[in-house]
Formats: C-alpha cells, sequence, structure tokens
C-alpha cells in the first residue's frame, strides 16, 4: 500500500478502502443487508471523474462485492449487472468472468442452484431453492454459486480448506481495516494540530494589531484591518490620520513577525467615477497600496518588498457603494495572513 499523505484526494480513497472492508465483514458475518446498505451508500463509483488505478481496484473489489451480495439475495440481473461493469474496468477480472458464466447458466436453466453459508469450519447446506435463485458463498473475496453436484462426494473437505482461506483473507481485511483507521486517525490528528496552530496565529495577529479607528475582521484564513474612515481625502494622496495610524502597524508589524511569520497584503480601493471604469480595478487604487506600504515600512525594519500589492475591484470596497460611504471607501486594507498550510476546506 502506498504513503498515505494528507491530501484530501487520498483521504477518500482511504475511507473508499475502510467502506468497502466493513462490506465485506459484514457479508461473511451474514448480514447481507448491512452489506448491501454500506455499499449503496458508496453511489456510482465507476463514473467519470473518480481516482487512477490505484483507486480503480478498490472499486473493481466494491463492484464484486455489491456482485456477490446481489447473487446471495438471488438478485441475478443485479448481479450480472455489476459484473458487467468489472469487466468494463477490468476485462481480466476472473471473478467477474466465473461469477457472469455461472449465472448465465442458472439463468438458460443448466443449473439448479442451493447456497451455502460457511461458518469458521461448517458448512451448512440450504433447503432447495427454485432454479432462478443462485446460492452464494462469501468466501475469500470469492464467489461460488453452488449446484446440486456440490453436496455430495468430496464438496466436504473443499468446503473447509475454503472456509479456512475465507477466514484467513477475513483477518487480513481486518487487520486492513484497523490500519486504515489509524491512518486516517492520524490524518485527521496532524489536520486538527494545524487548525489550531493557524487559529491560534490568528488571534495573535487579531490582538496585536488592534487599535482605535481600525476594524478587526476575522477569517478563516487570514485577519483583515479595516480603516474606519477613508485614509486618502483624494487620489492616492495620504491624510494625516491614515499616515500615523499605518506607521503604528508597520511597527507592530514588524514585531509580530519576528515571533509569528506573516504575509501582508496591502489592497488599495477605490471608487468608480462618471466616465471611469466602473469595475476591474484602478491606478489610482493601486498607487493607494503603494504609499500605504511606504508608511508601513518607514519606521519598522520591513521592507517594500515584505508587501503584496494589489488593487481591489472598484465594486469591492470595505464599505457598501453608497454615496455616503465613498470617502470611507478611499482607502487601503490590510489582509495578514500567517505563514503555513492554508486551512482545510
Amino acid at each position: 500500500m502506498s504513503e498515505v499523505t494528507d491530501n484530501p484526494v487520498d483521504a477518500r480513497a482511504l475511507h473508499l478502502q475502510l467502506a468497502v472492508n466493513r462490506a465485506h465483514s459484514a457479508a461473511r458475518a451474514g448480514d447481507l443487508d448491512l452489506a448491501a446498505r454500506l455499499l449503496d451508500e458508496l453511489g456510482e463509483l465507476d463514473g467519470p471523474g473518480e481516482p487512477g488505478e490505484a483507486g480503480r481496484a478498490t472499486v473493481v473489489a466494491a463492484l464484486n462485492l455489491r456482485a456477490k451480495v446481489h447473487a446471495q439475495r438471488g438478485e441475478l440481473p443485479e448481479a450480472d449487472a455489476c459484473w458487467s461493469r468489472v469487466e468494463a474496468l477490468a476485462p481480466d477480472d476472473p471473478d467477474a468472468a466465473a461469477g457472469r458464466r455461472t449465472l448465465a447458466k442458472i439463468a438458460a436453466g443448466r443449473r439448479h442452484a442451493r447456497p451455502v453459508v460457511h461458518t469458521g469450519r461448517v458448512a451448512v447446506i440450504a433447503g432447495a431453492l427454485a432454479a432462478t435463485v443462485a446460492g452464494v458463498a462469501l468466501i475469500g473475496g470469492a464467489v461460488k454459486l453452488i449446484s446440486g453436484d456440490d453436496r455430495e462426494g468430496g464438496g466436504g473437505s473443499g468446503s473447509v480448506a475454503e472456509a479456512d482461506k475465507g477466514s484467513e483473507r477475513l483477518s487480513e481485511e481486518s487487520r486492513r481495516a484497523d490500519e486504515l483507521k489509524a491512518r486516517l486517525a492520524a490524518i485527521e490528528g496532524d489536520r486538527t494540530a494545524e487548525a489550531e496552530q493557524r487559529d491560534s496565529a490568528l488571534d495573535e495577529v487579531a490582538k496585536r494589531l488592534a487599535m482605535p479607528g481600525v476594524e478587526i475582521r476575522r477569517h478563516a484564513g487570514d485577519v483583515q484591518l479595516v480603516f474606519r474612515t477613508g485614509v486618502f481625502p483624494y487620489d492616492s494622496v495620504i491624510g494625516p490620520e491614515g499616515a500615523e495610524v499605518l506607521t503604528e502597524i508597520g511597527r507592530r508589524l514588524a514585531d509580530l513577525s519576528a515571533e509569528t511569520p506573516v504575509e501582508t497584503t496591502v489592497v488599495g480601493h477605490s471608487v468608480a467615477v462618471p466616465g471611469g471604469a466602473p469595475s476591474g480595478g484602478s491606478v489610482v487604487a493601486l498607487n493607494r497600496a503603494r504609499v500605504a506600504a511606504q508608511y508601513l515600512a518607514q519606521d519598522s525594519d520591513l521592507r517594500l518588498t515584505d508587501f503584496r500589492l494589489v488593487s481591489a475591484d472598484q465594486r469591492r470596497g470595505p464599505f457598501p457603494a453608497t454615496a455616503a460611504n465613498a470617502p470611507r471607501n478611499r482607502t487601503v486594507t490590510l489582509l495578514i495572513t500567517p505563514e503555513g498550510p492554508p486551512p482545510t476546506p
């Protein structure tokens, strides 16, 4: 088995394998309804967009098991449909080929099926069924449809051997299921630790940068600093209050970065004006971001290259786009993002 990473695709593949193993265990325990329900919850696994070769093997195993459960319950057309899908994915699959051949014989009346249930080392032959009902022994992951000829002669030793083999495989699959659970728990544990570390860093950013005149907007992946009044009275000319606040934020950012590495994005905002572009950003907004970065850096150990400068769309100001809010939207906002892995969706 390949190494498991914290990639979401890998985690989904592990969940799929675990569900198939649980369905196998339920079928062998005789709970066909539970096995069918677990398999039905997986949906149409062989549809477009499923995983590659590694995931394909698990899909084939799930479809094979679905076919066996259908056959055990006497649902022969459904079993044949599942094996047909297996052959489309894996043309050389021996279970699918053997299962479809036997189902064809039963459908043609050339084979009279009886179900066999193996428990430990005991083989119990059920009563006679109609010719259209298939018996399936879910042993060791293989399907066996039993005809009347299998009841006599040397069938007993073969049944014991198959039961032993099935027990060994069940133990192996139980071990693999436990291993999958442990790996999934490790992945979830790593994600939880990362989320807690990120939340702690965001809390620290919000605490250290809180000050009068600045609104702190805490998001899942960053902290946004919004100035309650417009920083730029007009064009890219900064006002005295805005210059003072940005200088203080720069000093705090420098102290914060020494303990908690962060990335700072300076977002310039502008207001749509008659005759100007109504969206798409503007040179004025980008110039405001550049001027703000200069004030952030001037009294701190930060450099201009420590900041990412962007222009926001004219329609995406920090406050609703009304005439009353126009002075407040002639501004910049700051996005402070702790360095490290992004938050899990």
